[in-house]
């Protein structure tokens, strides 16, 4: 097939380049000045950007599917320019696709345009859980189930369109403000964390971004058009996480925990700086209220019609550690 690939710069989309490379002819819509570098040989680049439904068009002419992947997703940014990448973004991407007549229109949504998972039976959630209203944690949750919904009705319509839900991601690639994890993993052995945020019971769904990647080439290729499938992996309590961290980094983790009021005020604070110094944040409210919920999905669906079949969390943070370790970003 040849693909028009959105968001394919990124943390998650170059890891699902280069699966997608192997056997297919893609087409990488990318803004001026976006590094073309690290991708490989027989890889097409098409200017534009999703904002622009024009450039958009132009790109995928003559493709036969659309990957739509390209999100904000950023600690800092206003609320419109949530909206216009994330939910402006998916409308431009399904015009393009139906000017262009393309078969095939995967769209990358998240585990949390799902919702904390509490709510589900057991604790867990799949991709049936409805994008319901509620109080939204920050603008990336509100746009990415907004778009959820519009993905939602555009297969309703009869478009050709499927989604994919990954879980919490992590692993080797691009130390965008979207690899939260091995950022967490690289303060953590830095010892630059005296406390930790959360409740050790709460559930989170780690998955390697290779799995993903994998996931996702498992649903353009072989997925029914108007499938929904979570791309997950284990759903580990916070508690056990750090135990296994621990044990990989050998480093002593914090045991304590920061109160969730003083968490929020602090990251409050760190924000508030952050906007007058033009920095990146390491603690805000938002990230505070995402540690209170239990984020666990089940890839059942995935498993059962794709052959999707993600690595044991264990196996996937040891290669990552060691591929910190080769990069030069561990310490010695």
């Amino acid at each position: 097939m040849r693909i028009l690939v959105t968001g394919g710069t990124g943390f998650l989309g170059r890891r699902t380049v280069a699966a997608l490379g192997r056997s297919h002819q893609l087409v990488l819509l990318v803004r001026p000045g976006a590094s073309r570098a690290g991708f490989p040989a027989g890889v097409d680049f098409a200017p534009g950007d999703v904002t622009d439904r024009a450039s958009l068009a132009k790109a995928a002419s003559g493709c036969d599917a659309l990957l739509h992947a390209a999100a904000l997703v950023k600690i800092l940014a206003p609320a419109e320019q949530f909206d216009r990448v994330n939910v402006g973004g998916l409308e431009n991407a399904l015009a393009a696709a139906e000017e262009a007549g393309v078969s095939r229109f995967l769209y990358v949504s998240s585990f949390i345009a799902l919702g904390p998972s509490e709510r589900g039976p057991g604790g867990v959630l799949d991709e049936s859980a409805e994008p319901a209203d509620r109080v939204w944690i920050n603008d990336y949750e509100r746009t990415k189930t907004l778009a959820d919904r519009r993905a939602r009705r555009a297969i309703a319509e009869g478009a050709p369109v499927s989604v994919v839900y990954p879980g919490v991601i992590y692993g080797p690639g691009e130390m965008t403000e979207g690899n939260l994890v091995v950022r967490h993993l690289l303060d953590l052995v830095h010892r630059r964390l005296p406390a930790l945020l959360g409740k050790p019971e709460r559930r989170w769904c780690y998955v390697h971004v290779d799995d993903v990647a994998d996931g996702i080439r498992r649903a353009l290729e072989g997925g029914a058009p108007g499938g929904r499938f979570v791309l997950g992996g284990e759903n580990v309590a916070l508690g056990d996480f750090y135990a296994l961290v621990e044990k990989l980094i050998g480093v002593p983790v914090p045991t304590r925990r920061l109160p969730d009021g003083l968490a929020k005020t602090l990251g409050a604070v760190q924000k508030a700086w952050a906007r007058m110094t033009g920095g990146t944040p390491s603690l805000t409210p938002d990230l505070v209220e995402v540690y209170r919920h239990d984020w666990a999905y089940s890839s059942a669906r995935a498993a059962a019609e794709l052959g999707y079949a993600p690595r044991p969390l264990g196996q996937g943070l040891a290669e990552t550690v060691a591929w910190l370790q080769e990069s030069g970003r561990w310490p010695q």
